[in-house]
């Protein structure tokens, strides 16, 4: 049997078969799959014992594909060719490809992996090491946590390796033991959590957007949100002119702002207090009349039905601009008392968050957050409740 080198294999003598016969015998069995395969080597080791039958299945393999080159043809190279090969590597990158491929027409039986390894021998590719990859086993220094925990959920997991001159895999774990995530925080605040920071109820968050106090990223409405208003029966009764929209906003004048006076986040109250508008219209203010004018009904219908949450937005993170521009002129309706000291120093240093700000407006929801200021607890599930609260809540509560 011939090998790769047409030479008898491992310079084998048979005893009992022709290397021909061999073939012929190993070429029958693999027309028949893998059993006949194995039935075809089975029955030549029964005669030629000393055979490897690692041989006999490579030289099926041959036999299957007699185009397909061995990974372990030696190629022998002429100064020609390493003449071709020098001057197109020194060139550039188009010289590169045109040696491979005429050296590659000169020698059909090569492959190009072939000749980029003989160019990598020769010392023709320089590989450049990553910058700092020295760093990657080293530890973890006090400096190197102080700029790891600067960077995070600021800049993503990839820009930090590369800065801190390590790998992908090494940021998320150090930062997992560190507690922290390699999640890239989007500019903004959420509803919820400003309104947990801040003490003040999501509902009065959504009035402050509706009044263009607070701009969201995307103020468009959703089309979901749309289709199940002119599916419901308030938008028939507002277009009729059946119920007043304000009859069904919870008594909220135009000239009156909802807002919320709460120690903590599960219970708050709303208040109301007049608030000048903004000079300039928000730019919600402009998308709304659009919806207004497409649904035939007022743009302070759509208003009310937005603070309800009728209506809902594309994207309802509030930006950080507008969080700065209502500390700035209306600090004054954050209660001071009720922050923690964190959130205190975060208002006051990145917000510039000013508390005296929107004083005579502010002074209309002293009396309406007295309630405020009395904590009540519950004798049916423990539960201490702030405020007027309490009494909505002792007539809901199942627990015993």
């Amino acid at each position: 049997m011939a090998d790769r080198r047409e030479t008898t294999t491992g310079g084998y003598s048979f005893r009992f078969f022709s290397p021909e016969q061999v073939d012929e015998i190993l070429r029958d069995g693999a027309r028949r799959g893998r059993e006949g395969s194995h039935a075809a080597i089975e029955r030549i080791l029964k005669h030629e014992p000393e055979l490897q039958r690692s041989q006999l299945w490579q030289r099926i393999r041959r036999l299957k594909d007699p185009k397909r080159q061995s990974h372990h043809v030696r190629s022998t190279w002429s100064p020609e060719d390493e003449r071709i090969l020098r001057d197109g590597y020194q060139v550039g990158w188009q010289g590169k490809r045109k040696a491979v491929d005429q050296l590659l027409k000169r020698h059909p039986d090569w492959r190009p992996h072939v000749i980029w390894q003989r160019a990598r021998k020769s010392g023709l590719i320089q590989r450049t090491s990553k910058r700092g990859q020295e760093r990657v086993r080293l530890a973890w220094t006090q400096e190197d946590n102080r700029m790891l925990l600067d960077l995070a959920g600021y800049k993503s997991v990839r820009v930090i390796a590369k800065m801190l001159h390590r790998s992908e895999a090494g940021i998320r774990y150090h930062l997992t033991t560190l507690g922290k995530s390699s999640r890239v925080h989007v500019e903004g605040f959420a509803r919820s959590a400003l309104a947990s920071e801040l003490h003040i109820s999501t509902g009065a968050i959504q009035r402050l957007i509706v009044e263009g106090l607070l701009e969201v990223r995307d103020p468009r409405i959703t089309r979901e949100s749309l289709d199940c208003l002119r599916q419901s029966g308030p938008l028939q009764a507002i277009q009729s002119n059946k119920v007043s929209p304000a009859a069904n906003a919870a008594q909220e004048p135009r000239s009156e702002m909802a807002f919320s006076a709460a120690g903590n986040s599960n219970n708050r109250s709303s208040v109301e207090c007049s608030v000048t508008p903004p000079a300039k219209p928000s730019r919600g203010k402009r998308v709304w009349a659009e919806v207004a004018a497409s649904l035939g009904i007022p743009i302070k219908s759509v208003e009310i039905l937005i603070a309800r949450g009728a209506l809902r937005f594309y994207d309802p993170t509030i930006t950080e601009i507008s969080l700065r521009h209502f500390c700035r002129r209306y600090g004054s309706f954050i209660e001071q008392d009720r922050l923690s000291r964190e959130t205190r120093e975060w208002l006051t240093s990145s917000m510039d968050w000013v508390p005296t700000s929107g004083e005579p407006a502010s002074r209309r929801l002293v009396p309406l957050r007295k309630h405020a200021r009395i904590v009540r607890r519950c004798e049916k599930c423990g539960r201490s409740i702030r405020g007027n609260a309490f009494f909505r809540h002792s007539q809901i509560c199942v627990c015993r």
